[in-house]
């Protein structure tokens, strides 16, 4: 689990009352702000961080047993059961084995198998978070924060004499507990009733739509992280998912459209039959188009469509409530006939479009060589920190080593890369300090501790980005490597044959740089690569200005779209970045100090200059 998840905010002394007024009355940006730091554009097709899924599956579970029925039936006890375990077998990565040696805990499991209330399973989830907690940050706050509780009582297993147990809860410290939960999670009057204004807001309870991502957000990040052959375990806790959300899932008006078509003889035999990795991708990728054609044909959401929205789908493939929906629904498997062609009155999927979902699911929700990793993609600073009220324009560049089209766009700009950037708009001069990232676009069907990377234009590439990373690591200073790429980039059907040619051209250590690729080139490129797929780019060359504005290909007016952005850049941006002071990953131009943009515009047609990421190849 991320450590960022456990950064709980104690609110029960300060949030009394109904929810209805909270959003007005207590917006300050302590309260209302969005979640964390990292760049923000379009969070809606990028796929989470570990961060992110852990506040989405925290969302899940506390609101899940906060919205449970005072004392919940055995159907209820026994979903809610199924749902709190489900982490140990399905998140990803670090997080799930924390998990699991947490709820493994013989405590943990008497406490479980004790559960009769509601405020049995809230308490439940707040000992098992606190636990998390404290095992991400030992000296870490815990909630509620105004009662000063102590790590080590909730360090499991590790401490299992000196462990907190409920049972020895007595009424005022219980009620206390609960109060502070409610507060948390709860929207008085049940959650479906009111909208926030804003998509997240920083710890207040949920609202429908927010448990919705959160829900989502599990369901598709589990699946698309499975082994390509999950254990049995992980197999039953999967479909048992969808199976406890028919009896507790906290949106009542939800439940109840789900309950309308979950019984679906077609939909019920694909959810029996899900026995890989890919079944369970298309199972939730088939789910979640069957809730939002519901929801389109019952008119709430008439503005949005099936995904992928690329494909010829429509609302009537999906539909389960009709009389002829056995027949006219679409199906989770490919069709016997492979070859068959996808149209708007399609029942299955041919082979090439079956594959071509898969891929696009996981290119939304899981980050090349997986969640746990830094998530960091720069190398030392090129330019000295700007100057007090100095502007400063930020600029990510994503490519691919032999992209023929990314090595045109380097020929238009690579001139322009210089720390102190001027341009004209309008007939007026506009400079600033230039902070330029190059990033690679590519594919790792391995960890980003044990990368098993994968160029799309093959191997030569892989090795031309392994020089290219090194040169940047190695040569930023006043953006030498660009020069170095630019080179390279002269002749790409030559790359990394023209490297010697390169490096002796732009005064650089040949040595130094094929040293660099062998013993360091793997682990650059795959931290390129978890960056570049974290960030939801999928289409090369593509530009980001300041962390918000996105720009495909290399339109005619680039050199006016980026002096626009550098005219209207705050100079508080500049004042922020000089403030952090330091040199390389962490420096004044690191991404990782956050973008301010909540949107992402994306600008420019490109036409012939992009090349799509063929991410198909990855499922091979």
């Amino acid at each position: 689990m991320p450590r960022h998840v456990g950064a709980w905010v104690g609110l029960a002394a300060i949030l009394i009352g109904s929810a209805a007024g909270l959003e007005t009355e207590l917006c300050g940006d302590a309260i209302c702000g969005t979640y964390g730091n990292a760049p923000r554009f379009d969070d809606s097709s990028r796929p989470p961080s570990k961060m992110a899924l852990g506040r989405a599956t925290w969302t899940f579970l506390h609101v899940t047993a906060a919205y449970l029925p005072e004392t919940p039936n055995p159907a209820q006890l026994k979903s809610f059961l199924m749902l709190a375990k489900s982490p140990a077998f399905l998140y990803p990565g670090e997080g799930g084995l924390l998990y699991k040696s947490i709820i493994d805990d013989a405590q943990v499991k008497e406490e479980m198998d004790a559960i009769k209330t509601k405020e049995d399973a809230m308490l439940l989830v707040w000992k098992v978070h606190n636990a998390v907690t404290t095992a991400l940050q030992p000296e870490g706050t815990l909630f509620p924060e105004s009662m000063g509780l102590k790590n080590k009582r909730f360090s499991i297993p590790a401490n299992s004499k000196q462990q907190f147990t409920l049972k020895s809860l007595n009424g005022v410290l219980k009620k206390q507990i609960i109060d502070a939960l409610k507060t948390r999670w709860v929207i008085t009057g049940g959650l479906e009733n009111k909208h926030w204004s804003k998509r997240d807001l920083l710890n207040m309870p949920p609202d429908r739509s927010m448990l919705g991502r959160a829900s989502w957000t599990f369901f598709h990040t589990t699946s698309v992280y499975l082994p390509h052959a999950p254990t049995h375990a992980q197999i039953e806790s999967f479909k048992g998912l969808f199976d406890a959300i028919y009896e507790v899932y906290a949106c009542e008006l939800c439940r109840g459209h789900f309950r309308l078509f979950y019984h679906d003889p077609l939909l019920q035999k694909e959810h029996a039959e899900i026995a890989t990795k890919h079944d369970a991708i298309m199972f939730v990728w088939k789910l979640h188009n069957a809730v939002t054609a519901d929801g389109i044909e019952r008119g709430d959401w008439k503005e949005r469509a099936m995904f992928p929205t690329d494909k010829t789908f429509n609302e009537s493939q999906f539909l389960m409530t009709s009389p002829t929906a056995d027949k006219d629904q679409m199906r989770m498997r490919g069709c016997a006939n492979t070859s068959a062609v996808l149209t708007p009155s399609s029942t299955c999927l041919g082979k090439d479009d079956h594959y071509e979902i898969v891929a696009d699911v996981e290119a939304r929700w899981q980050i090349e060589g997986g969640i746990d990793q830094p998530l960091i993609d720069k190398g030392p600073d090129a330019c000295d920190p700007p100057k007090e009220g100095e502007k400063v324009l930020h600029m990510d560049m994503y490519v691919m080593g032999k992209c023929p089209w990314c090595a045109k766009a380097m020929e238009a700009i690579a001139d322009l890369i210089k720390c102190e950037y001027t341009c004209e708009l309008e007939g007026k001069t506009h400079t600033g300090r230039l902070d330029f990232n190059m990033h690679m676009v590519g594919l790792n069907n391995g960890t980003y501790e044990d990368p098993w990377l994968r160029a799309i234009h093959g191997p030569s590439e892989l090795v031309g980005e392994r020089l290219e990373l090194c040169a940047r690591q190695h040569y930023a200073k006043d953006y030498q490597y660009v020069k170095f790429m630019h080179c390279m980039d002269e002749n790409v059907s030559t790359i990394p044959i023209r490297a010697p040619e390169c490096a002796k051209k732009h005064e650089m250590d040949l040595d130094l740089l094929v040293a660099c690729a062998n013993m360091q080139g793997e682990q650059l490129v795959a931290g390129s690569y978890g960056f570049a797929s974290w960030m939801g780019i999928d289409i090369t060359p593509t530009f980001v200005l300041n962390h918000k504005k996105k720009v495909l290909g290399l339109p005619k007016n680039f050199t006016d779209i980026v002096c626009q952005q550098l005219a209207s850049t705050s100079t508080s941006l500049a004042e922020v970045s000089a403030s952090s002071g330091g040199s390389g990953s962490a420096g004044w131009g690191s991404l990782s100090q956050g973008g301010q943009a909540e949107d992402l515009l994306v600008t420019g047609l490109a036409v012939g200059l992009m090349t799509l990421v063929v991410v198909g190849a990855a499922l091979m």
